[in-house]
C-alpha cells in the first residue's frame, strides 16, 4: 500500500474513533460538552456565544445536580424579566460561572438569596436580583454584554464580580475584541482564531480530555519555563507581564460599565472573588508545593491585592467577599472539590455579605441591613 493510501486510512480510523468516543461520552457522560448543556448558549457576532433565551437543562455530575433555566431575555431564572413596574428595584449581577452558578439550582444562588434577604425587610419596594453571569465571561465581554442588556434590564444598580483567580488572564486573552476607543470589535471576534478554537474544545468532549492530557504531559516543561501555570499566574510572585496588562484592561472594561451605568441612572458596586485555595488550607499547601517544587512562589491573596489596587481609581464601592468566606471555614464545605466553584453553603455566605454591602455602601439607599447580621 502505497504512503498517501495508509496515511488517508490512518485518518480514517482517527476520524471514527473520535466519532464512536464523542458520541459514547455524550451518551454516557456529564460535561460543559455535552450537548444538553451547550444547548444553553447560542452564538453571538460581538460577544462570540450568551446564553440562548427559553434554553433548559439539567446538569448532573458525580458532586451535584441542578435544573438551569434561561428566561426569554437571556438571563439565568426561573421566571420571566417582564417589565419593570414602579415600586421595583433592580440589580444586575454581571459576572462568570461563578455568577451563572450551574452547580445549584436557581433559588440556592447568591443572586436569588439576596433578592430573598432583601425583600424580606420590605413591603413597599421590590427588589430584584437579575443573574447576568455567562460561562467563561471576563471583564471585556461583560463590558460589551452590559451594553447589549442596559436598556432592556434598567437596573439601578449594577454589581460586577470579579473573579481574581483568572480575570486578568481574560481580560487579556480577549483585549482583541475591542477597538482601541475600547467599543466593541466584531470583526476581531469572527476573525479570531483562538476565538473559534476554544469553542471548538469547549464543544467536545474528547477535546476536553486530551486539553486536559496534554496541559498534565506538559506541566513540567511549561512550569520550568515560567511557574507557576497561566491559571495561577495572578498569584506569583512575579507574575508574567500580561497580568499586569490584563488588569490594565479589566480597569478599562469596568470603568466603562460605571459610566455606562451612571449615564442609566444606576450606581456600581465591585465585588472580588477569590479563587478555592485561597479559603482552603489544605488546597493551598497542595498547589504552594507543586509550584515550589517547579521552581515559583504562589502568594496565597496576590490576585486579590493586586485587582484591589488596579481597581480603586473608578471610584466605586469595592467588596472583597474573601474574609467572611474565610471567617465560615472550614473551606471544604464552600466550594465544590471537582469544579471550584461555590457550594450552597458557600451561596449563603455570599448572599449575606453582598447584603451587608449593597446596604452599608449607600448602593441601594432604603435597604437597611443594619439590624440583619446573620450568616
Amino acid at each position: 500500500m502505497s504512503a498517501p493510501r495508509r496515511l488517508a486510512l490512518f485518518l480514517s480510523i482517527l476520524i471514527v474513533q473520535f466519532g464512536v468516543f464523542e458520541a459514547s461520552l455524550r451518551t454516557w457522560g456529564s460535561s460543559e460538552a455535552a450537548p444538553s448543556f451547550q444547548g444553553l448558549f447560542e452564538g453571538d457576532p460581538e460577544l462570540g456565544y450568551r446564553l440562548k433565551p427559553h434554553a433548559r437543562t439539567r446538569f448532573v455530575t458525580s458532586e451535584f445536580a441542578a435544573d438551569i433555566a434561561v428566561n426569554g431575555a437571556g438571563f439565568r431564572d426561573d421566571n420571566e424579566l417582564g417589565p419593570k413596574e414602579p415600586n421595583e428595584r433592580r440589580i444586575l449581577i454581571l459576572g462568570d460561572s461563578i455568577v451563572l452558578s450551574v452547580q445549584v439550582d436557581f433559588a440556592k444562588t447568591f443572586g436569588a438569596l439576596l433578592e430573598r434577604r432583601l425583600n424580606e425587610r420590605t413591603s413597599t419596594t421590590r427588589y430584584r436580583v437579575i443573574n447576568g453571569g455567562v460561562q467563561g465571561y471576563g471583564p471585556v465581554e461583560e463590558q460589551l454584554y452590559f451594553h447589549k442588556v442596559v436598556d432592556l434590564v434598567k437596573p439601578d444598580l449594577v454589581i460586577a464580580v470579579v473573579f481574581v483567580g483568572n480575570d486578568a488572564e481574560e481580560a487579556f486573552g480577549s483585549r482583541a475584541k475591542l477597538n482601541r476607543d475600547g467599543r466593541s470589535s466584531p470583526a476581531a471576534v469572527s476573525e479570531s482564531f483562538v476565538t473559534r478554537l476554544r469553542r471548538l474544545v469547549r464543544r467536545s468532549m474528547v477535546l476536553q480530555i486530551v486539553r486536559t492530557r496534554i496541559l498534565s504531559a506538559t506541566e513540567r516543561f511549561t512550569t520550568t519555563l515560567a511557574p507557576p501555570e497561566p491559571p495561577l499566574q495572578s498569584y506569583a510572585a512575579n507574575p508574567a507581564p500580561r497580568i499586569g496588562e490584563g488588569l490594565t484592561i479589566s480597569r478599562s472594561s469596568l470603568q466603562d460599565i460605571a459610566v455606562t451605568a451612571s449615564a442609566a441612572g444606576a450606581r456600581t458596586g465591585i465585588v472580588l472573588m477569590p479563587a478555592r485555595f485561597q479559603v482552603d488550607d489544605a488546597d493551598y499547601g497542595r498547589l504552594a508545593a507543586t509550584v515550589a517544587d517547579s521552581g515559583g512562589t504562589l502568594v496565597r491573596d496576590a490576585a486579590s491585592d493586586r485587582f484591589r489596587s488596579a481597581l480603586a481609581p473608578i471610584g466605586v464601592p469595592i467588596l472583597d467577599v474573601l474574609p467572611d468566606l474565610r471567617a465560615a471555614l472550614p473551606g471544604p464545605d464552600l466550594f465544590f472539590q471537582q469544579t471550584v466553584h461555590l457550594t450552597p453553603r458557600g451561596h449563603e455566605i455570599v448572599a449575606a455579605s453582598l447584603d451587608r454591602f449593597v446596604s452599608g455602601s449607600g448602593l441601594m439607599p432604603g435597604a437597611d441591613s443594619n439590624a440583619d447580621r446573620r450568616r
